[in-house]
């Protein structure tokens, strides 16, 4: 029953593009200030729920705020227009159903096109009713009895009335409030939603008076354009903001086509000109695969920001990530646009020696044994499939190379994510696999030899997207590697700098391969005092199969164990114990080497809430101001940093001891305890 009542409040909320349900009961209480307008949209609400209701219609699908925000929509939009009565109420209810029809049918189609359905379902269902309101006698016009119960004149009042018309209440106290919301909950949309709104103005009134420009009824197309563009679709950005600009000059000319053609058949345009023109951009900006497309949209712009910063900063965006294809220490001999053949259309690509005392041989290097990497074993950078393979050719002697089989003896791999990693010059007759075969990473593939254009030992390695020899090479980085006393993740070494391999610590791996209802209970020091206060911690799984650590608060931790690392990746809750230890330890390499390394924590954990807030609205102009790299070390047995420090445990699961700011969480062993 209670996800029902969630179900009530999340369409009022949604139309702003926010999640937080107190917003939302906050907004349907606002839409009683005009009575009609709140009881028609709750009615259309509670219709849809039902008839989700009756013919079965999982809840699944009304967590989605468009299949019920539309038909919310389309119930005010009745509730403005017509006084109340057992017709209207009825009409409503059939409209608030044709309208989930609509949106359901809709989004089956717009899915294999990745859209947002937006309000479209409500514009084209609006334009229905009132053709067929031409014919409906026994509805009473609303016009009269138009007046909200309270309303203030309030500075720069045509903004705020384009705000209340998004509710169907074009008064200055209902802008005020639902601007105090924005500003509340986004600043991003805030500033979106006023920025947008001027700049429409101003360029309207290029073409008409200044003044019916300020005060043209649909102006919320502005507002709406500028918030869906500048920060909920696309990832607020100096670029994304312009567009969402060039998006709103747009539109003046959308809006006024359309009053002048809708005019002729008493239609109101209502929100047509911010979906035509919102998805016309989307579309566009998906095929040309825009770099600050937002395809995972969290509660706010702010989140949506930090989440994808966090994603390139902590875990190295979206870009291809493989392992080192060996153990041990090698040196780079060439990188990316390298000096002599990483060039062109295989630029993208890396060859690794192995050096001793600055050389790569010993003696006088005229023989293949004396280079350090020849015979070396060649170890599978990923998990995949083995596409093709060859190793007949000879090994050149040192002063030749094979210029007519330029990849020497080779593997290529097929990636289970899709791509396809090759590895060149490889060790005659040194293959340990063949085509079909399935690799993993860390087993053992081929040797490292002198093939084809090779003028000495050395293994090439590339990405691609294709399973043909010759292929063109596309951009990667390394999962991680050493470089002297510092673990690096997710990144690429210097031509000439020498790097070590991480070799997975199967001991750590386990302690962290937490399962469901696993629990940890800690005894809570201060000062070193027992405060007799115990904590505990236990391993919970949402719907989206995200695992996490939640205390008896209901705050929550998400995790991950990768194969070298486990890692916190996103909190939920207040203050707490858990907050305090993803502050601690928010990545633990799982490696069996004693390293420092750096993370970029989120927002939230560095800064007071004054000076977060200050932050989120620069990053959007400079998004360097996110990454604040904070130093960890990473011990045998213990994790630390500024914050404080973490011990794992040594024969069971989990930590031990988590120690911060005068406070000791101790492990408490029980009996059965995991």
């Amino acid at each position: 029953m209670l996800d029902k009542v969630k179900f009530i409040f999340k369409p009022y909320i949604a139309i702003l593009f926010l999640k937080d349900l107190k917003a939302g009961a906050i907004l349907l209480l606002l839409t009683f200030l005009l009575p009609s307008v709140g009881l028609m949209g709750l009615v259309a609400i509670l219709a849809t729920i039902l008839f989700a209701e009756f013919i079965n219609v999982r809840d699944e699908y009304l967590k989605y705020g468009f299949y019920l925000y539309n038909s919310l929509l389309v119930g005010m939009g009745v509730g403005y227009y017509y006084e109340v009565t057992i017709a209207t109420l009825i009409l409503t209810a059939i409209l608030a159903i044709l309208t989930f029809l609509v949106s359901f049918g809709l989004n089956r189609i717009f899915l294999k096109y990745s859209l947002p359905l937006l309000s479209l379902p409500f514009a084209l269902v609006s334009m229905i009713f009132y053709l067929a309101s031409l014919k409906y006698t026994s509805l009473f016009s609303n016009v009269l009895n138009r007046e909200p119960l309270i309303d203030f004149s309030f500075y720069f009042e045509p903004f705020f009335k384009s705000l209340g018309t998004i509710f169907f209440m074009p008064y200055s106290i209902a802008g005020v409030v639902i601007a105090l919301i924005l500003l509340i909950y986004s600043r991003i949309l805030f500033l979106g939603a006023l920025t947008g709104f001027i700049v429409g103005i101003f360029a309207h009134s290029f073409f008409i008076p200044f003044e019916a420009a300020l005060n043209s009824p649909y102006n919320f197309n502005f507002i709406l354009i500028s918030m869906a563009l500048s920060g909920v679709f696309l990832l607020p950005h100096i670029k994304s903001i312009a567009i969402a600009l060039i998006a709103v000059v747009i539109s003046v000319i959308f809006i006024d086509a359309m009053e002048v053609f809708f005019n002729i058949y008493a239609l109101p345009v209502y929100t047509m000109p911010f979906n035509l023109v919102t998805l016309l951009f989307i579309m566009l900006l998906v095929s040309v695969g825009y770099k600050y497309f937002n395809y995972n949209i969290q509660e706010t712009p702010e989140k949506s920001l930090s989440y994808y910063l966090s994603n390139v900063y902590r875990f190295g965006g979206n870009s291809i990530k493989i392992n080192l294809p060996f153990t041990g220490e090698w040196s780079v001999y060439q990188g990316f646009n390298g000096k002599w053949t990483h060039k062109g259309a295989w630029r993208y690509a890396y060859d690794f020696v192995i050096k001793k005392n600055g050389k790569t041989y010993k003696n006088e290097g005229l023989f293949l044994e004396d280079y350090y990497a020849f015979g070396k074993s060649i170890i599978s950078p990923i998990n995949g499939y083995v596409v093709a393979a060859k190793d007949d050719l000879e090994d050149n002697f040192i002063g030749n190379v094979d210029r007519l089989n330029n990849w020497g003896n080779y593997i290529i791999i097929h990636s289970d994510l899709g791509y396809y990693v090759e590895i060149s010059h490889l060790m005659k007759n040194s293959l340990n696999v063949k085509v079909g075969d399935y690799v993993q990473v860390g087993q053992i593939i081929a040797k490292c030899g002198n093939s084809g254009y090779s003028p000495e030992p050395h293994i090439h390695i590339q990405v691609q997207y294709s399973p043909y020899l010759n292929a063109p090479t596309v951009p990667f980085k390394f999962i991680d590697y050493i470089k002297g006393d510092i673990l690096y993740f997710y990144s690429l070494p210097k031509e000439q700098e020498s790097i070590e391999a991480t070799i997975v610590d199967k001991a750590k791996q386990i302690r962290f391969t937490f399962i469901l209802d696993d629990t940890f209970r800690y005894e809570v020091y201060k000062n070193n005092q027992n405060s007799k206060k115990i904590v505990e911690f236990k391993v919970g799984m949402n719907d989206l199969g995200e695992f996490f650590l939640k205390d008896k608060e209901g705050n929550r931790l998400y995790f991950f164990l990768d194969n070298k690392l486990f890692y916190f990746y996103k909190y939920e809750g207040a203050k707490s114990y858990l907050r305090e230890l993803y502050k601690i330890a928010p990545k633990i390499p799982l490696i069996n080497k004693e390293v420092d390394y750096f993370d970029v924590l989120p927002l939230e954990f560095r800064y007071s809430s004054f000076k977060k807030i200050i932050i989120e609205m620069l990053i959007p102009f400079n998004y360097t101001i996110f990454n604040k790299p904070i130093r960890y070390t990473k011990k045998n047995l213990s994790v630390s940093s500024k914050f404080g420090e973490a011990y794992f445990s040594f024969y069971e699961k989990g930590f031990e001891k988590i120690v911060f700011n005068k406070t000791i969480l101790k492990r408490v062993h029980e009996e059965g305890n995991n």
